[in-house]
């Protein structure tokens, strides 16, 4: 792509998000509860719920990702060749995953950065050219602050990262993304500044006398603070367990309160619902054989069942963290309960006798001293203790059956934790399909 096309891309992008911000921000239109940008339109066959994919993701964790959400959007940094392939996947396979975006819609991408950014990055030619990806823009830092107020945080800011940080940013910072970084980092202080947070006096001292700490500080802010506070582009946010563990940095008042665990917890379903290689495979096999609807919601499932048990995650490993996910998929507690019931129901028809052959008798329309297939002398009462469970059971299952579900089932659930149900039910309904 040439410098002209880049500019001219850059331009369009620019006058999308004027038009958002004078027409329906600044007019007080903008519904920040429904709206978002880019613009559905600006995507292929978008799904919701659109989730923003973990930042600083190996490419393994992409694919663990997206079969559970509607859409997710993968953020493409104007990184080098080798920067790319190490971060995310291939370059040869660009064209396949351009593919797969424009068959499923499950993978969405956009831009961290002004489009003149990717200039003679030509592996992202494709990206360009078949999906025209829109820039990632926030809600405007004037929202926050005057035009004033911005300004002089602006040039403090500058003159603080000149003392020490600058330089300790370029030694682990290509040069190709220097500037992204530093806009980012700018954009996540005046944020917090102007939105009065008191976690921007601490990186303003960080700034100076610890540019390690502040880089830290600063991009763990960006992604749990800054991002749900001005991102427009996206229904939830996915995070991996390191990066969650990293917020224990942050004051306690802004640490999240929802913690999720969708890379950790999609890892574990990909070994559990598909034989296929990880990637790019997996994600169609399971896409073919399970409905979105019920991969989000045993995701949650599992996800509700971590954090009610285990309060402390945050301190554990991944490998930890896979055993609480193993052990939850292996629960046997409805299973248990159904089979302890199919075991005491004969025990208590038996015990029962005649009272228990009335209450079956009329379920299945003869009274108590009615005859059995006109064997003279034998009461419903006497027959059921005699034969026990079966009769008893057929009928009993045959009024209460709802959507196949069997009485001792339904009784079973009751009392049972939700998450339980729906993990039960989910492995129920895909028996055949559930690799292990």
């Amino acid at each position: 792509m040439d410098r002209e096309y880049l500019e001219d891309y850059e331009q369009k992008e620019f006058e999308e998000y004027d038009r958002l911000v004078k027409e329906r921000i600044q007019a007080g239109t903008f519904d920040f509860e429904k709206d978002r940008y880019p613009p559905d339109r600006r995507f292929i066959n978008l799904q919701k719920p659109v989730a923003l994919a973990s930042a600083r993701l190996s490419g393994s964790e992409l694919w663990t990702q997206i079969p559970f959400t509607g859409s997710l959007v993968l953020t493409l940094y104007p990184y080098s060749r080798d920067e790319f392939e190490k971060q995310y996947f291939k370059i040869s396979a660009i064209p396949k995953i351009v593919d797969f975006i424009e068959e499923t819609g499950k993978l969405q991408v956009v831009l961290s950065a002004r489009p003149i950014m990717f200039e003679g990055l030509n592996h992202f030619d494709t990206f360009f050219k078949e999906l025209k990806p829109p820039a990632l823009y926030n809600c405007p830092i004037f929202i926050f602050g005057d035009q004033g107020k911005v300004k002089k945080l602006t040039d403090k800011f500058h003159t603080l990262v000149k003392i020490r940080y600058m330089n300790f940013i370029s030694q682990y910072v290509s040069s190709q993304i220097l500037s992204d970084v530093m806009r980012r980092n700018l954009d996540t202080y005046l944020t917090l500044s102007l939105g009065r947070y008191t976690i921007g006096e601490d990186i303003e001292n960080l700034i100076v006398d610890d540019p390690e700490k502040a880089l830290l500080l600063l991009t763990i802010s960006q992604l749990f603070v800054v991002s749900s506070i001005r991102g427009l582009c996206h229904d939830m946010r996915n995070f991996t367990l390191e990066q969650t563990k990293a917020t224990r940095i942050l004051p306690f008042v802004y640490q999240p309160r929802e913690i999720q665990f969708p890379c950790e917890i999609g890892k574990f379903l990909l070994r559990k619902l598909t034989y296929a290689p990880q990637g790019l495979r997996a994600c169609y096999d399971i896409i073919d054989h399970y409905k979105d609807y019920d991969l989000q919601k045993v995701q949650k499932s599992l996800n509700e069942a971590i954090v009610t048990n285990h309060p402390d995650i945050t301190t554990k490993s991944a490998n930890e963290l896979y055993e609480i996910l193993d052990n939850v998929w292996k629960d046997r507690t409805i299973p248990k309960r159904i089979e302890n019931i199919r075991v005491g129901v004969p025990i208590s028809i038996a015990a029962l006798g005649g009272v228990a052959g009335t209450i079956v008798g009329g379920l299945i329309g003869g009274p108590e001293g009615a005859v059995i297939g006109g064997t003279s002398g034998v009461g419903i009462g006497d027959f059921l203790t005699k034969l026990g469970f079966k009769v008893g059971e057929k009928a009993v299952e045959k009024f209460f059956s709802v959507k196949g579900e069997q009485v001792s089932e339904k009784i079973a659930k009751l009392k049972t934790k939700s998450y339980q149900v729906n993990i039960y039910d989910f492995k129920k309904k895909y028996t055949h399909k559930i690799v292990k």
